[in-house]
């Protein structure tokens, strides 16, 4: 226990630390003061957990210091020491909630036995304390184990100004595979969005088992402008700050205690992000307002890959791959249609690979069909199709022009053609083939006439026309299909290519 000691004399200090240390040699005086200016002072400063004073003092009382630190809202633990048993010292005692009132001379056993009651108050406030913090209650009510009664409501109505059974509302992150990557960033960023209003009581929980960051608000004046504040403030931020999925969801509940059977629907609610953007904050009401449609598979896409797959054509493969993402995005689908249709495509193309050669895993297969069956975004949905073709180590990207290049330079442009649209470096394709990248750099170059990020840029550039002119895409989605980590850069690089932006290089074209 930190103890101050503010005391008329130094041998009062000095005999009363002595005394201390012998009931307890965990006990620290970690300050002295000599009258109760210069304790309010010294107490400011160094927070104690238990003062000692004595009542009458040169200057400042001990009376009138304990009073100005309750008008400062300082809840410190105090023994008044006095010279003779008083009336009136004894009722300003209790009126300022003094915790011990001694009279002198001090005998120890009085002062352990005070300092004992004083100890496990502490404690007690302590255990009290950390039960007693919204985030923990809110927690209790997600892990199921709050059974409040009239009491614990009362309780936490006075200590915290809410109960369970008031209404509230969660607003949740949830970062997929990258939440231990992503979270502590995630963390700062609402914490400096400030996630509560005036009078709104809020507790930033974290999710790990379901990957979500959690923001629970009770007390809010006005609901609809706290949804508005995160949808117009934090999910923006959020999203800017973030990489990688970051889906917001919204959802609001009639009592705080309903808040595991809550986040039990806002997990079904993720679902529906493939209808959203990112950056859209989803809430329950705006999916019931959707009016989804059926969904036709388009047998004839499943034609046009089987062939190109047939004929190893690369470029065609991937062309289909869009024309199926463009379909599946223009019109309000439910989402495991989407999903169901994307697995049956992806296993039409595994069936033709099959039938040219064998496949080294089923088992990796199957998992890369299971990421789509749970994926929540299109990244992850694009990163499980990448995974499959990679599975298929399927090599159809070579083109006649390959024939006079030499065996690295060969793979290496194949490769580029492979993978250009997912972000591909030189240091990455120069990995893999087991050379410098500053020797594959001179090698490219000089046998393709064309630098390696040259290359590249080409490649995407002819991409993104393609998408453009051939699909309803919008310039987000391009950016996530030609490897770009957002599509204002994307649109700056294709303005320095083309002279104009994506926008206009639409119009033109229709």
């Amino acid at each position: 226990m930190r103890i101050a000691a503010v005391l008329n004399s130094v041998q009062d200090r000095e005999e009363i630390s002595g005394i201390l240390q012998k009931i307890n040699p965990e006990y620290e005086v970690v300050g002295t003061a000599s009258d109760g200016a210069a304790g309010y002072e010294m107490v400011c400063a160094v927070h104690p957990e238990l003062v000692i004073t004595e009542a009458e003092m040169a200057g400042m009382d001990g009376f009138s210091m304990l009073r100005k630190l309750r008008d400062r809202k300082i809840d410190v633990k105090v023994i008044v020491l006095a010279e003779k048993e008083d009336f009136q010292q004894a009722r300003q005692a209790i009126e300022l909630g003094v915790d011990g009132y001694l009279v002198k001379p001090l005998r120890q056993e009085e002062l352990r036995r005070t300092a004992g009651h004083i100890e496990e108050k502490l404690r007690e406030e302590r255990t009290e304390a950390s039960i007693l913090k919204a985030e923990n209650i809110f927690m209790s009510c997600i892990n199921g184990q709050l059974q409040p009664d009239e009491d614990f409501h009362e309780m936490t109505r006075k200590k915290l100004g809410f109960t369970v059974k008031d209404p509230g509302a969660v607003f949740a992150l949830w970062l997929g595979s990258g939440y231990e990557a992503q979270k502590e960033k995630a963390k700062r960023i609402l914490e400096e969005a400030g996630c509560a209003g005036d009078g709104t009581v809020s507790g930033m929980l974290e999710a790990g088992a379901w990957n979500l960051l959690l923001v629970v608000l009770c007390r809010m004046e006005d609901p609809v402008m706290e949804r508005e504040y995160f949808r117009k403030e934090v999910v923006p931020r959020l999203c800017a700050g973030l990489e990688g999925v970051a889906v917001c969801l919204w959802a609001e509940m009639k009592h705080l205690l309903e808040l595991l059977d809550v986040l039990r629907k806002m997990r079904e609610m993720r679902d529906w992000n493939l209808l959203f953007d990112r950056g859209d904050l989803i809430c329950q009401e705006e999916i019931q307002c959707m009016e989804t449609m059926p969904l036709k598979y388009p047998a004839e896409l499943e034609g046009q890959v089987r062939r190109a797959v047939t004929a190893k054509r690369g470029e065609e493969i991937k062309k289909c791959y869009y024309r199926l993402y463009d379909l599946l995005r223009r019109k309000p689908y439910r989402p495991a249609d989407m999903k169901e249709c994307l697995i049956r495509f992806d296993m039409a193309v595994l069936n033709t690979f099959k039938m040219q050669r064998e496949i080294e895993s089923e088992v990796d297969v199957q998992r890369c069909m299971q990421e789509i069956a749970s994926a929540m975004s299109w990244m992850e949905i694009r990163n499980a199709t990448d995974r499959f073709f990679q599975v298929l180590n399927f090599d159809a990207f070579e083109e006649k022009s390959d024939e006079g290049l030499s065996p690295l330079v060969r793979k290496a442009v194949q490769l580029v053609r492979k993978y250009y649209d997912q972000g591909i470096t030189l240091d990455e394709i120069a990995e893999r083939l087991f050379v410098s990248e500053e020797y594959l750099s001179t090698q490219f170059k000089k046998e393709t006439g064309a630098g390696f990020k040259e290359t590249v840029r080409k490649y995407r550039m002819d991409r993104i026309k393609g998408l453009l002119i051939g699909t309803r895409l919008k310039l987000n989605q391009i950016a996530e299909l030609t490897g770009y980590a957002d599509a204002k850069y994307m649109s700056r690089v294709f303005k320095e290519e083309t002279g104009m932006l994506p926008t206009e290089y639409r119009k033109s074209a229709h």
